[in-house]
């Protein structure tokens, strides 16, 4: 899996680093990456010059303080070869701009954050302007994985999320359950065929269907689970799948021709990045996005 040679990583320098660090640690040890860019951007708290003095540690972290911060998260959580560039970039601002800035800069393949129940804006919007791939990791996942879901509506963008969860089984050697949610369409129950009839009919050929999705793609000898689920919510029948089956990771495509699968910038991938329990990895083509990032990074 070689695909990840230059990843960008944006730490808060908080506890919930230490499973995005290892992610990257255990992504780097995967891809045989190269370079690896550790971001973090702080803001001075805005206090009263009189508090300024009597409690100065308000004021961290400065860029130093950060730094010094940095490099203990990265020597005790980033455990990968020393001919791995280490790129360590301490800045004052917002996140968002600056991690786009090195991702587009650095020509990166996968840009890593991560993702609190209490504030997932930021992964959403790295997830949605990236032009790259975004893997974000909730504070509680561990950085192993030997089940990976993929959820499929054999769109073109689909395909490539297959193929990256292809690669992340194969690398690791896991199990991959591939997903498709179908709907009942509308006027079903004005036809002559009974509805549980029609549902038969309609998870028989989807049986089929995704079997020849996954051969035209290719199945690399990884141990491949099928699964159809009938659901008017593909976040719920996604949600459900990942529980069911004890996944550790979520990989999903950014586009979908199916309403049933919304674009990033629609309610399905945001509600899996919001409610998902495990990393989700959201695949975008690289590039997709570079020629709008000037425009989009103030947003």
């Amino acid at each position: 899996m070689k695909r990840f040679q230059h990843i960008v990583v944006n730490i808060t320098l908080q506890d919930a680093d230490a499973a995005v660090l290892a992610w990257a640690a255990n992504l780097v040890r995967l891809s045989g990456t190269r370079k690896v860019s550790v971001l973090h951007a702080w803001q001075p708290v805005d206090i009263p010059a009189e508090l300024k003095e009597r409690y100065p540690w308000l004021l961290e972290p400065g860029e130093d303080v950060a730094l010094t911060r940095m490099n203990e998260l990265i020597a005790q959580h980033l455990t990968i070869d020393s001919s791995v560039e280490i790129e360590r970039v301490v800045f004052r601002g917002s996140p968002l701009g600056e991690v786009l800035r090195v991702a587009e800069s650095g020509d990166a393949d996968l840009v890593v954050c991560g993702r609190s129940a209490t504030d997932v804006s930021l992964s959403e919007k790295l997830a949605r302007k990236a032009p790259c791939s975004v893997l974000t990791v909730p504070s509680l996942a561990g950085s192993s994985f030997d089940r990976v879901m993929v959820p499929v509506d054999y769109s073109p963008y689909s395909r490539e999320a297959l193929d990256v969860a292809l690669a992340f089984a194969e690398a690791e050697d896991a199990k991959l359950t591939v997903l498709h949610a179908f709907e009942v369409p509308w006027g079903q129950s004005r036809s002559t065929i009974s509805r549980p009839d029609f549902v038969a009919e309609l998870r028989e050929f989807h049986q089929t269907h995704l079997r020849q999705f996954v051969e035209e793609v290719g199945a690399r000898g990884v141990e491949i689970d099928y699964e159809i689920k009938e659901s008017l919510l593909a976040p719920t029948a996604i949600a459900s799948a990942v529980e069911e089956g004890g996944h550790d990771l979520v990989i999903i495509g950014c586009r979908g021709h199916h309403a049933i699968y919304a674009t990033l910038l629609g309610s399905t991938a945001e509600t899996i990045l919001h409610g998902c329990p495990v990393p989700v990895v959201a695949v975008k083509a690289k590039g997709s996005q570079r020629g709008f990032l000037d425009g989009l990074r103030s947003a």
